[in-house]
């Protein structure tokens, strides 16, 4: 038997290792930012929700539609990057959510932003009718 190895494995390993790890990092990465993108989505969406369908009308509706929006993120296990940030113009409702991203490879993006725009809901009372 001849002993030819000349550290062709172990040159191997140091390289494809480090590899392997950095695209494990990477697709966990991408999940944190799919799974932000959906925190997001859904607290947008409550929120614009309650904001349009609040009993009463203007900046007390938005203020709900904000304060819904900012627990579903914090249920959800989110971090808010700043205030829920909601309009209310010609009929409908626009709440804007920016949450924080986890961050394990750098050149991912640190926020993710979703908007959701509703129709304001118009309620009838039974008598008004």
């Amino acid at each position: 038997m001849t002993n030819d190895d000349r550290g062709e494995v172990t040159s191997q390993v140091v390289i494809v290792i480090p590899l392997i790890v950095f695209v494990l990092m990477l697709a966990i990465q991408a999940a944190l930012v799919f799974h932000t993108s959906a925190i997001a989505s859904a607290a947008a969406s409550r929120g614009a929700s309650v904001a349009s369908g609040a009993r009463t009308p203007g900046m007390a509706g938005a203020v709900s539609g904000v304060f819904a929006a900012s627990d579903l993120v914090v249920e959800l296990g989110g971090d808010l990057a700043s205030t829920p940030s909601v309009g209310m113009a010609d009929g409908r409702v626009t709440l804007s959510v920016e949450v924080r991203v986890p961050r394990i490879v750098p050149f991912f993006p640190a926020t993710v932003v979703r908007t959701v725009v509703e129709p304001i809901e118009r309620t009838t009372l039974e008598v008004e009718r």
